[in-house]
């Protein structure tokens, strides 16, 4: 499994969070589709601690060992909530024994820390790509099952986050709304191509790659420091594929409550058609 790194800072600053944080995650099936093929995870990692949408936690001594994943599905039939699901799990469980193994807590400095949450999060996602792998030869019928998988895992003052597919995470700071995840897409890689704007193209928004799909993933790993008063955004694409981002940031800042701007998010998708399953997690520092 290769990586790449990404260093994500738009908003310098000190301030970083120690306490207290909130976070909530929910998923909703969307208006038209039959089935939800999206999951979510919450998990506070050095406890042990899992928990699934929709699920609203306030942690009090800060957001180090905090996690937030999302994954959407993909496969057809049962597939894709199977794999997502599989994904999901597998994510918690390895970063659960990982956050010990490789004693992320007691890191000698900032940059072992930052290498050490990369390490972790590659090793969860690499055993979700696994266990979906092994579970899809097992049954003929889940053959072509994948999921994205996006995955943030908080260190004191930073966030580190696995990207695979589609699914983004956002950062809101202020009225400042950032995509600090990159979409695995054809679009992405036209756009990284060509920056002059291209006329859409069927297949654009197909993703290049997803847990399950190959033994060979690349997991983009991106760092970005994050300060107290910021909230962080995991979400399918049923979300951000249906809200522009410029709504994405009036709905958190209306609502200081996590689970709050979740359930408007995801309203707000479904009230623009809701085409697709849609599953966010918020996390306010």
């Amino acid at each position: 499994m290769r990586t790449c790194w990404h260093e994500a800072d738009p908003f310098p600053s000190d301030n970083r969070p120690r306490a207290p944080v909130e976070a909530a995650a929910r998923s909703d099936r969307g208006k038209q589709r039959t089935n939800n093929e999206d999951r979510a995870l919450l998990a506070r990692v050095p406890s042990g601690a899992l928990f699934g949408p929709p699920a609203h936690v306030r942690i009090d001594d800060g957001a180090a060992g905090l996690v937030a994943a999302v994954c959407d599905g993909m496969g057809g039939e049962a597939g894709g909530e199977i794999a997502s699901g599989l994904a999901v799990e597998a994510i918690g469980t390895e970063l659960v024994a990982a956050w010990k193994r490789l004693a992320i807590g007691s890191a000698p400095s900032a940059a072992a820390v930052d290498e050490r949450l990369g390490r972790a999060l590659v090793v969860a996602v690499d055993a979700a790509s696994e266990r979906v792998r092994d579970a899809a030869s097992a049954d003929l019928s889940l053959a072509r099952m994948g999921t994205t998988a996006t995955v943030a895992l908080f260190g004191d003052g930073v966030l580190v986050c696995a990207q695979v597919g589609d699914s983004r995470a956002y950062v809101l700071r202020g009225k400042r709304l950032v995509q600090i995840t990159r979409d695995q897409t054809v679009a992405e890689m036209l756009r990284a191509r060509a920056p002059e704007p291209e006329p859409t193209v069927l297949g654009d928004h197909v993703v290049l790659q997803a847990v399950g799909s190959s033994p060979r993933l690349e997991v983009a790993l991106t760092r970005t420091p994050v300060d107290a008063g910021d909230v962080v955004l995991l979400c399918s694409d049923g979300l951000s594929g249906v809200v522009d981002d410029d709504e994405i940031a009036a709905i958190l800042r209306a609502h200081a409550r996590p689970a709050d701007a979740c359930d408007a998010l995801i309203a707000r998708a479904n009230a623009l058609g809701g085409p697709d399953n849609v599953t966010c997690v918020v996390v306010r520092l």
